[in-house]
């Protein structure tokens, strides 16, 4: 997105992935030129990681991510962007040119609920996503017409990242630079100042980037002042929407990057380099393919492969004048780790397989921490005592142990936790409450033990409600998280793994007030 607002590639603007920081305000992007030129500007979030942090707001004067996660949905729709836009445009705008980007994460959820224009639910999958995201743009579109503005707009559909519908052996998907993952859609529709009586449509079969897209948006708005590097050459896309045919030579390099591997410290900058239909992953053990007669790359090619050298060669001295690093893999544990498909973890109906992966693959890496917590909150979720009593005692968890020897009826428990041992004291003292720093379980003790505590029960009930909903959809953020391969930059005070709070509310003489806090929360879920 950074690169698509202006016109730069990542090792240009430094927004390499989706953590901190974020653009800096000495690069002026696309909507600084607009709003400078009269437009008016607005960005329409649909959710993470495109927040006001990301530093992508510079230039909008309606910036909105006021996203509000809840357990049904995560995101706001299109559908919900889509509409807030139309709102905006015959509100704000009237007659002014406009600015606009609405991003449009929908098609990673893929578990959730979407219904049709008659009301029918329809099934969990990309394809109903697809279906939805098909409705809301159509509507979109017949709304720019009705407002007479369809003719006038250059519009833009792009995707910002591909769709690995199979996955490579050993290979992640946030580090992906096969095209499968690079390759993304992109529909150009410029503004036909004359009506005409029939739609004019071509398709340009030469590489393309995000970066072009971004510097055609500079020469729309009248301005060609981004700076440019002869390595790796941007150009603008505006020639081909007036003819379909390319000005630009057909081995024009095209710089490929990833800076996930560096953000969450799996390995160093991982780059390619494609020119025509030559593509070089510039890998401690390079990859090189013929994208010409391999289209789904998985034959690699010598590289000596003497037809294609000079390309090759060429690739290469670029990266390396440009001092990219060559890749080194990352750690088994990552590819454990982020191994499991979206559904396995999203789907309600498959928790029980995720747990028995999550098993086989603990025991396959049994130093990695994560994912020794994970396994150890879907067995709690799951009520598997035998495996959380397998974990706590391999790992030296006592309140794991101790929660599921409870259940499975053990005798003479031992327990030392500070905060377990409130359940039970007669009496609170300051130094008692001091030795637990759990604020979510402080809170649950005073709800609970409101009355030797000489506290208003209802009153903290509704508090540790409050909290814990919370705790819990942060908790469903963390899941989704992992489910798409870490790739927000999500809240590092909580992981997923089990909570002395959780903990407690599964004991057996906390069931009806468990049954009691979730059907609060479910209440306020369908409210919501």
């Amino acid at each position: 997105m950074a690169s698509v607002l202006t016109g730069l590639y990542p090792y240009q603007h430094k927004v390499r992935h989706n953590g901190a920081p974020g653009l800096a305000p000495e690069f002026e992007t696309a909507a600084e030129i607009a709003l400078r030129q009269d437009y008016r500007t607005s960005f329409f979030s649909g959710g993470a990681p495109v927040f006001r942090r990301s530093g992508l707001h510079q230039g909008f004067e309606l910036f909105d991510d006021n996203v509000i996660p809840n357990f049904p949905a995560l995101f706001r729709p299109f559908k919900k962007n889509s509409d807030a836009f139309t709102t905006w445009l015959k509100q704000e705008v009237a007659g002014d040119s406009f600015f606009t980007v609405i991003y449009v994460p929908d098609l990673i959820f893929t578990n959730t609920q979407t219904v049709t224009e008659l009301g029918e639910a329809r099934n969990l999958s990309l394809e109903s996503q697809l279906d939805e995201l098909d409705e809301t743009l159509y509507e979109l579109i017949q709304n720019l017409k009705k407002s007479k503005r369809w003719d006038s707009t250059t519009v833009v559909l792009m995707g910002l990242n591909g769709h690995t519908t199979s996955d490579r052996y050993k290979e992640l998907s946030p580090l992906n630079l096969h095209g499968e993952n690079t390759q993304v859609a992109l529909f150009i529709k410029p503004s036909q100042p004359r009506k005409r009586d029939q739609a004019i449509h071509w398709k340009i079969d030469q590489n393309v980037s995000l970066v072009d897209v971004g510097r055609t948006l500079y020469e729309i708005l009248g301005t060609s002042s981004v700076d440019s590097d002869s390595s790796f050459p941007a150009t603008s896309l505006s020639g081909v929407l007036k003819s379909p045919n390319a000005t630009w030579p057909d081995d024009r390099p095209i710089l490929l990057e990833t800076g996930w591997g560096l953000w969450r410290k799996a390995g160093p900058l991982r780059t390619a380099a494609i020119s025509n239909h030559v593509l070089y992953i510039n890998d401690e053990k390079p990859l090189l393919y013929n994208t010409l007669v391999d289209r789904f790359e998985i034959n690699p090619l010598p590289l000596l492969q003497e037809s294609i050298l000079p390309t090759t060669t060429r690739l290469q001295n670029l990266l390396s004048k440009l001092q990219f690093p060559a890749f080194s893999p990352p750690e088994n544990e990552w590819t454990a780790k982020l191994s499991l498909s979206f559904s396995r973890w999203m789907r309600a109906d498959q928790e029980g397989l995720l747990l028995k992966d999550l098993k086989r693959l603990s025991a396959q890496q049994p130093r990695s921490v994560d994912l020794l917590n994970w396994t150890a909150q879907i067995a709690l979720n799951q009520k598997s005592w035998d495996t959380l009593k397998q974990l706590g005692s391999k790992n030296n968890v006592e309140l794991w142990q101790y929660v599921a020897d409870r259940h499975l009826n053990a005798k003479n428990l031992h327990l030392t936790d500070p905060c377990f041992l409130l359940l039970s004291s007669k009496t609170f003292e300051t130094a008692q409450l001091k030795a637990c720093s759990d604020p979510l379980f402080l809170e649950m003790i005073d709800w609970l033990r409101a009355d030797v505590r000489g506290l208003n029960k209802d009153a903290q009930r509704k508090r540790f409600e409050r909290s814990f909903r919370n705790y819990m959809l942060d908790q469903q953020i963390q899941r989704t998280n992992i489910a798409t391969g870490l790739i927000w930059d999500t809240s590092r005070d909580n992981i997923y793994a089990p909570s002395r709070t959780e903990l407690a509310l599964s004991l057996p003489e906390y069931a009806k007030i468990k049954n009691t806090v979730y059907k609060s929360i479910a209440t306020e879920e369908n409210f919501d």
